[in-house]
């Protein structure tokens, strides 16, 4: 038996009404097909619907209104039924995620910065009654099926950890993977789906074992999933983006895969199904049109999913989800005449949809149902107003949507956005093929101000050239003001978090670092590593810029090429590139000791 998924195989393509994607990436100029993906639930009967507190979120229905937290001012957000704010409690900048426990009237809101969980009441207002400290950078949160035990990941320190709610104690932890996002617990409790920006697989966490299998996900290179949710005990759905870089090229197809090439998208969207039963596998994947799908939501009673794209304000229904007959329902615009950024989705009691918009820190209503309360046809949008100041500059503002939008102004048909790549402003761990080199997609997040030139081969004197230089190889082209304000808003952003390491260990890889036998020091030093030089090493590029060594440990694989996987590769075998620091000669306990100081920066 095969599940047919009506519409799904094809993505729109801006600026050519009536013409799509195929899927393999055809321009078809007919209606959509039928696509297919084989089943996972088992039959014809939809799933039971499962409680929202199951998967994390920007935004929870709470009574007639809703719960967000906002990453941009750190602000948690409670709202009326009008969508009006009717309290606030400042959190922390850069928020995580948040479940709301809807029998205790608490919410679980990952401080991200803070490296906390923040329990709060919602009562009259929003009321803080505990703080519980965690490993480095919490983003995902879940409640397990009893609302005992509440489930985090952190993006720094790569951990997947459990608690106590009613003591805030840490029960157990175990490793994940690196840049971990989204977070499901299965109705049954029984284990955690986890989501990576940069990474090709998913985590599979046994709650009761406590070990990880690693779930690849399909069709090509995957990155950009940040979310997830259950559609019954043993059936999943997760958002994500497949990349082209080097190498992945069919027969008469070009080489250069960076700006892609007309019709031809080097980043598509897509949905996996996927079957965890005692072998994980993925049963299969739909192309669809939303552009970064960050948010997820599933309307267990109607059996209808909801996906949100940030990139293209889009809402794309789902009907019969978890059922073998899967069809496309409405697929609307959120943006109400502004840009929205849609990050959070949830279902109302009333089996609406409450939309959060990141750019305007507002929440929207999507009413989905007709006057009997059936799925309708179409959807009628009403835009709430801003909630909550932003953090950032006019200037920064404007940046921060021209980074995530897909938009003509930045690429050939509004195909990839900047953050199709620079995922939340790191990298999404790939070498590209650029004018003949193979070259590494750079984190920006932390390590441009101060650190011209720019390019791996230094070749870009500013940020300006080199925006201008991408811009024209995108097929993009924005004006001197909107370039300044895409500037501004990349400077500004924060630079990921190290991950935890032994002090000694650290102070040891230093030493390490500051010797002069090693000389690293030489080269990489100031305040972002870096002496803004151009060095001849024994590569492919003539010469290499030095690059900066803040956030280290979110940017494998190192090298311009991407050719040493890891840091130790980079110290030992030295991959592709030769000619720097003299690190083969250091004996096991010095590499890792130089790792976890390099791995601290």
């Amino acid at each position: 038996m095969r599940r047919t998924i009506v519409g799904l195989g094809l993505l729109g393509l801006a600026g050519l009404a009536g013409s799509a994607w195929g899927r393999h990436g055809e321009l078809d100029p007919t209606p959509p097909a039928f696509g297919t993906v084989t089943p996972w639930h088992g039959g014809v009967a939809p799933a039971p619907p499962a409680p929202a507190y199951l998967a994390s979120s920007r935004i929870a229905a709470v009574e007639e209104g809703a719960l967000a937290i906002d990453a941009d001012s750190g602000a948690l957000i409670r709202t009326d039924a009008a969508a009006t704010g009717i309290a606030q409690l400042a959190i922390g900048r850069d928020a995580g995620t948040l479940v709301y426990d809807d029998t205790a009237q608490l919410a679980y809101v990952a401080d991200r910065r803070g490296d906390r969980i923040v329990v709060v009441r919602t009562g009259v207002g929003l009321e803080v009654v505990a703080s519980w400290r965690t490993q480095r950078e919490p983003y995902g949160v879940a409640l397990t099926p009893d609302r005992a035990t509440l489930v985090v990941a952190t993006i720094a320190d790569r951990t997947l950890s459990a608690y106590d709610v009613a003591t805030g104690a840490e029960r157990w932890r175990v490793a994940i993977d690196a840049e971990p996002r989204g977070l499901a617990i299965s109705p049954d409790g029984a284990r955690a789906l986890v989501t990576h920006a940069a990474s090709n697989a998913l985590d599979d966490v046994s709650l009761t074992a406590h070990t990880v299998e690693r779930i690849g996900v399909c069709c090509g290179v995957v990155r950009g999933a940040f979310a997830a949710t259950f559609m019954g005990a043993r059936q999943a759905v997760v958002p994500f983006q497949v990349s082209v870089p080097v190498g992945a090229t069919g027969a008469g197809e070009s080489t250069e895969r960076y700006g892609g090439t007309t019709f031809r998208p080097p980043v598509t969207h897509h949905l996996a199904f996927v079957e965890l039963g005692k072998a994980a596998t993925t049963n299969g994947d739909a192309l669809i049109a939303e552009h970064q799908p960050r948010a997820l939501a599933w309307d267990g009673a109607r059996d209808a999913l909801y996906v949100a794209g940030l990139g293209n304000d889009r809402v794309v229904q789902l009907r019969r989800a978890s059922q073998l007959g899967i069809a496309l329902g409405m697929s609307t615009s959120v943006a109400g005449g502004r840009a929205c950024g849609p990050d959070g989705l949830a279902v109302a009691p009333d089996g609406n949809l409450w939309v959060w918009c990141s750019f305007t820190r507002s929440v929207s209503r999507l009413a989905v149902l007709d006057k009997k309360g059936k799925l309708a046809a179409a959807a009628k949008l009403t835009a709430g107003p801003e909630l909550v100041a932003s953090s950032l500059s006019e200037a920064q503002h404007d940046g921060m949507i021209m980074f995530h939008q897909a938009s003509v102004r930045i690429s050939e048909h509004g195909a990839v956005a900047c953050a199709s790549c620079h995922l939340d402003g790191r990298a999404d761990g790939l070498s590209w093929q650029i004018a003949g080199k193979q070259l590494q997609t750079p984190v920006l997040a932390g390590r441009l101000v101060g650190t011209a030139p720019f390019k791996w081969d230094g070749s870009s004197p500013g940020l300006r050239d080199s925006l201008a230089d991408t811009l024209k190889r995108l097929g993009g082209g924005l004006t001197l003001p909107q370039a300044d304000a895409l500037i501004a808003y990349l400077e500004a952003m924060p630079a990921p978090r190290p991950p935890s390491r032994d002090p000694a260990a650290v102070a040891r890889g230093k030493a390490l670092f500051d010797s002069a036998g090693l000389g690293c020091r030489g080269c990489h030093d100031g305040p972002s590593y870096t002496d803004r030089q151009r060095h001849a090493f024994v590569g492919d590029l003539h010469e290499s810029d030095t690059p900066s060594l803040i956030g280290l440990a979110a940017s494998a694989p190192y090298f311009h090429d991407g050719s040493a996987a890891t840091l130790e590769v980079l110290l030992h075998e030295r991959a592709g590139v030769h000619g720097m620091a003299e690190t083969t000669t250091l004996d096991p306990a010095q590499t890792a000791d130089l790792v976890a100081f390099l791995e601290s920066l």
